[in-house]
């Protein structure tokens, strides 16, 4: 199998989040999706402190305003190291705030299992450039409902002092005849969610509160 990549052209919204256009293909579901959700920024650290960032749910509640809560609800039996980390096949659930004020009440709980974790490889030099890590929604309805999976890349780039940088890609594709619903009635909180995940993200990896 051909490791997932999508078309080079493909341009992402710049410090901000929106709905797309055209929806985008993910690794787990493919194309065919209703609609997409994304969003990117320039991170001034390197790809691997902001993957690990992602991958440490325990220290959710200090930097992340969209999904302040998470519960590991199973570890695959491969795992023997690090049980408080995502790992490939994770299981979690998320409390999830489509209000990001410092405040507000979760709006709803969504349990999820990392689909993917791997690294980027530039296909020309083989190198390493970057990481990936995905997670796709569990139930409760069947898949032919709805069905969804949420992309984040660290890509590697050379910042003007020549320092590693990274450039954030975050992306959720929603597949399925709810789609269209889920799109009316929790797009919008779900947009500002990840503006304000990536926001707190950013300040995170570069050494903020």
């Amino acid at each position: 199998m051909a490791p997932f990549s999508l078309p080079a052209d493909t341009a992402f919204p710049a410090d901000k989040a929106a709905i797309l256009p055209a929806p985008l293909p993910t690794p787990s579901h493919g194309a065919g999706g209703s609609f997409s959700i994304a969003c990117s920024t320039r991170i001034n650290a390197p790809p691997s402190k902001c993957l690990d960032i992602v991958r440490s749910p325990a220290d959710y509640p200090s930097w992340n305003p969209f999904c302040r809560l998470v519960k590991i609800d199973s570890q695959p039996p491969s795992t023997t190291s690090s049980p408080d980390q995502f790992h490939l096949g994770t299981v979690f659930t998320f409390d999830v705030h489509f209000n990001t004020s410092p405040d507000s009440k979760p709006s709803t709980k969504s349990q999820e299992r990392v689909s993917i974790l791997e690294d980027i490889v530039d296909p020309t030099s083989k190198k390493v450039i970057g990481h990936r890590i995905g997670w796709i929604q569990i139930g409760p309805q069947p898949d032919w409902m709805l069905k969804c999976e949420r992309i984040q890349e660290f890509i590697e780039v050379e910042g003007a002092d020549g320092k590693v940088t990274t450039e954030y890609r975050n992306w959720e594709t929603f597949y399925g005849l709810l789609a269209v619903v889920v799109k009316l009635a929790a797009g919008e909180g779900v947009r500002k969610g990840f503006e304000g995940w990536m926001g707190g993200l950013k300040r995170k990896a570069e050494g903020g509160n």
